[in-house]
């Protein structure tokens, strides 16, 4: 088990920071003067794990410092997994080879999240026994990051369960297979 600090992505605090100034975001049965009805539920909903999130600075992989930032290219409204940002970039930019990209998605629920003190909480992500055994290239996944995500607002224009990565965070190798579960504890400060 690993306790990972995250940092918080920047489109978190640009939408959260209108959520919770009810700019939107406001429940679908509840009007805000001045502002349609909206559903978007910004609560936590999944975590996705990857094998992007290290750098070789010549000495072998080591992890890269969490970057709040990342973005497709492809499509600029959406953050991701460094693993899943990397095909967007320039091919003389990429990062990983075609066969270290690797990406597992799961849903959480609401036991997976503890509150541990004001502005602090902690989201429990199992991959069990059985999940995330193949990197999709027949490998056991080389894991390095985690993306904790939650719908993405409907103002966005994008659809919800495209995923609204809320906090991001880098960790040591840890490989996955048959043989073993893996526990991380995501650790967000607000």
């Amino acid at each position: 088990m690993a306790i990972i600090p995250a940092v918080i992505t920047d489109d978190a605090r640009k939408y959260y920071s209108q959520f919770i100034g009810a700019i939107f975001g406001a429940p679908a049965t509840t009007t805000i003067p001045g502002n349609p009805p909206t559903d978007w539920d910004p609560r936590i909903k999944f975590f996705k794990v990857g094998e992007g999130g290290w750098v070789d600075p010549g000495s072998g992989a080591e992890r890269r410092t969490p970057d709040a930032s990342l973005r497709r290219l492809s499509s600029p409204l959406i953050q991701d997994l460094d693993a899943a940002v990397d095909p967007t970039r320039v091919l003389a930019s990429q990062r990983y080879l075609a066969n270290e990209r690797g990406t597992f998605k799961k849903n959480l629920t609401f036991t997976d999240i503890q509150f541990i003190a004001p502005s602090t909480i902690e989201i429990e992500c199992l991959l069990d026994f059985s999940e995330f055994n193949n990197d999709g290239f027949g490998n056991s996944p080389e894991i390095w990051e985690i993306g904790i995500f939650a719908d993405h607002p409907v103002e966005s224009g994008l659809a919800a369960d495209q995923g609204l990565m809320i906090a991001y965070g880098t960790f040591p190798i840890e490989i996955k297979n048959n043989t073993k579960q893996i526990l991380n504890i995501v650790r967000l400060t607000l």
